[in-house]
């Protein structure tokens, strides 16, 4: 989502007459595209401004966009870290906010709106694209999240989920691929929650965009449990162009502690997904989020989560301890366990999933894949790395020519945990 919004930023300015700079030291607008997630994301972030900030030249302005801009950047403009701040739902007027500040000479903008007063604007771009990969295209297909799990600051930063109309984002994804598309990502802070403005399902939205032509590779991120059904499970099943790497946060193993996180399924709902996964695609990758440490987590609660792991055999995961975001439902809650034991379940678990993930890889020696080269390998000249359909990153040898093809390999060794292969068409 960072990405995609940061995408869509760019495209304003470059629209409002700004073109990009080699580095940061030339620039004359310095734009830090923020996360709320985590407390380390916001940390992060200060430490960056603090470290660059007398390096920049004399009338450099420094803007903060994102979800940390519209959580705390009145403060930031008084503290005169930042010139400018930006709330999510105003980066598409990036461009003309900034050129506002040049002609007027104003000072300390605050660009975040009240979340109750925003709309969000779609804004799907063909003229400029910003990925690391020019055949590949980010495009949001929702904005914000009702959910509201208890630990979580998405709501209260971005608002209510909002779905884009399904027509222009299939006419968007048409008109893509008439520039040379041929993969994209869907994006949402919950794909599977799509039309609850009466628009069509998620899994109608995903077999539609998957029918036109000339996509190669279609992913989506993020999906939640709760709304994760056997319909998208078909769509993805009978349609070859479909990603078969499915991101599916469990957050915890223990039911007591997703009630308490306001998560809305259980172990035995996820598990049933997972067996429905099973039963209808034959190659298939899991990867997941899971949070350590949640208040009142206790070590049975610990025990179910490691019990979930064994049990699923992630592909791979995105593995944290707790962070209390104020503002949040959790985050008056009392944390009844140590930091020194919270970082010792983290690193547990850690260990466990390095574990199954390394077996996973194993398994994949001697089967045939469909991978888009991405790069030529950081190790070799005549070697070079892409992500197969199931979001493994295997290297085998080509050459720069091969960059942006969709090519066939069989995955022959493992080396570390990295996928080796040889090209067979």
């Amino acid at each position: 989502m960072n990405k995609g919004d940061s995408e869509i930023m760019a495209h304003s300015l470059f629209k409002a007459g700004f073109a990009e700079t080699v580095s940061d030291i030339e620039a004359d607008i310095l734009v830090f595209n923020t996360c709320s997630v985590r407390q380390h994301a916001e940390e992060r972030v200060l430490s960056r401004i603090g470290s660059i900030k007398n390096k920049l030249k004399d009338n450099c302005i420094i803007v903060m966009a994102g979800c940390m801009a519209q959580r705390s950047g009145q403060s930031l403009l008084e503290q005169r870290l930042v010139d400018i701040v930006i709330g999510p739902y105003e980066s598409p007027k990036i461009g003309e906010i900034v050129t506002e500040y040049f002609s007027n000479s104003s000072k300390n903008l605050f660009n975040s709106q009240a979340i109750e007063d925003f709309q969000p604007r779609l804004v799907f771009d063909t003229a400029h694209n910003m990925d690391e990969f020019p055949w590949h295209k980010w495009v949001t297909i929702t904005h914000g999240c009702g959910n509201f799990c208890s630990y979580c600051i998405v709501p209260y930063v971005r608002g209510s989920l909002i779905s884009f109309p399904s027509e222009k984002i299939i006419e968007y994804v048409k008109n893509l691929t008439l520039k040379g598309i041929y993969e994209v990502t869907l994006l949402g802070q919950n794909v599977n929650q799509y039309g609850e403005n009466k628009d069509i399902p998620f899994y109608k939205l995903l077999e539609k965009i998957s029918g036109i032509a000339g996509l190669s590779k279609i992913n989506f991120i993020t999906s939640h449990p709760k709304d994760f059904d056997e319909n998208t499970i078909r769509v993805i099943r009978n349609n070859e162009n479909i990603s078969r790497s499915i991101h599916l946060p469990l957050q915890s193993g223990s039911n007591s502690i997703l009630k308490a996180m306001n998560r809305k399924y259980t172990r035995e709902h996820y598990l049933n997904i997972i067996e429905k996964i099973e039963k209808n695609l034959d190659v298939f990758s899991i990867s997941t989020d899971l949070i350590v440490g949640f208040p009142g987590e206790s070590r049975k609660d610990f025990d179910d989560t490691i019990d979930m792991v064994k049990k699923i055999n992630f592909d791979d995961a995105f593995m944290y301890a707790y962070s209390p975001r104020e503002g949040t439902a959790a985050f008056n809650l009392t944390e009844k366990i140590s930091s020194e034991e919270k970082i010792n379940r983290l690193n547990t678990l850690i260990q466990l999933q390095r574990k199954i993930s390394k077996e996973k890889l194993m398994l994949r020696i001697n089967c045939q894949e469909e991978m888009i080269v991405e790069r030529i390998s950081k190790r070799s000249g005549e070697e070079v790395m892409g992500k197969t359909f199931l979001n493994h990153p295997v290297i085998t040898p080509g050459i720069a020519a091969d960059i942006g093809k969709k090519i066939k390999i069989l995955i022959t060794e493992l080396k570390g945990n990295t996928l080796y292969g040889k090209r067979i068409a």
